[in-house]
């Protein structure tokens, strides 16, 4: 199943994840969550615009091609979504990413280095396309706080240590050193025939 999300992934890296690129076909937003007692969380969405360029019904592969003219080759297993999948068709895909951080919770057990993954595509009926999602967990301690610098050190189970800026150095004021955070990312690749406006 991680391979099929990494497939997915690589449809939306091949069609355009290049601002440079796809600087007028692409939607880069950011979505900022608010913090809450138990953490902060940050999320994106990247939006790309493409067509279906070909249908291959013996191989089950669809070629997407986006504004720019870049083009991947995407295996389509589900039936439903290969007989609907028609040269010209317009394509969205949308990348999403969610990362929260936390304090861990006095005697929860976190299995650091996680990783679930799943992929599902459409019935009948519904818009066809497919989702593919993965989340994962990383425990890390607070090594070093630089409140001047606005950055924390942090160590993870396997002993690197990073330093990172705080998007919001007032965040840095609620930890001390020792603490252990949990960061969770979360990323799903979603791809549609759906027709949208620029």
């Amino acid at each position: 199943m991680i391979k099929r999300g990494a497939v997915l992934l690589s449809i939306v890296l091949a069609l355009g994840f290049s601002s440079r690129l796809w600087a007028q076909s692409a939607t880069l937003q950011a979505l900022p969550t608010p913090a809450n007692s138990e953490g902060v969380s940050y999320g994106t969405v990247l939006t790309i615009h493409g067509k279906i360029v070909s249908v291959n019904t013996v191989d089950k592969q669809v070629t997407l091609e986006g504004p720019e003219g870049r083009k991947v080759v995407i295996n389509v297993m589900n039936p439903y979504n290969l007989q609907a999948a028609k040269v010209g068709e317009p394509v969205v895909a949308r990348y999403y990413e969610i990362i929260t951080i936390r304090k861990k919770k006095p005697g929860e057990n976190v299995q650091s280095g996680t990783l679930a993954a799943g992929v599902s595509t459409a019935k009948p009926g519904e818009v066809p396309g497919g989702t593919a999602e993965e989340q994962g967990y990383l425990l890390v301690t607070v090594e070093a706080i630089d409140q001047a610098n606005g950055t924390v050190t942090v160590k993870a189970t396997d002993g690197s240590t990073q330093t990172v800026k705080a998007r919001d150095p007032e965040n840095l004021k609620r930890l001390k050193v020792g603490d252990e955070l949990v960061i969770g990312i979360y990323r799903a690749v979603a791809i549609a025939l759906e027709k949208e406006g620029p």
